[in-house]
């Protein structure tokens, strides 16, 4: 794999993390829940989340593309190496958000 294109699968697995989690934001939101945090932590918690993930697989180059968690919640696919069902995006975003009443 080139250079630029292994920039671009690194690139395109941010894009898609964030806009999955922007996604998940907006729906609670939606549903009257309203964040504690700023809007970047949740962002920087479920990337944090990746990357520990894609340099606990050891595989070379640990690029973000071979982060077992990507399957969770892209998928809603398990990991196989987890004990308990994990859901790393809505995780983050139930634990910053609180509902409006």
């Amino acid at each position: 794999m080139y250079s630029d294109d292994r920039e671009q699968v690194e690139l395109q697995v941010i894009q898609d993390v964030l806009d999955t989690v922007e996604t998940q934001l907006r729906e609670r939101e939606r549903r009257g829940w309203r964040l504690t945090v700023p809007r970047s932590q949740v962002y920087a918690t479920v990337l944090y989340a990746v990357i520990v993930s894609a340099r606990a697989s050891h595989a070379f180059p640990a690029t973000l593309d071979r982060a077992d968690i990507l399957d969770e919640f892209f998928d809603g696919i398990e990991s196989s190496d987890s004990l308990d069902a994990r859901q790393p995006v809505e995780d983050a975003v139930r634990n910053h958000t609180v509902h409006v009443n």
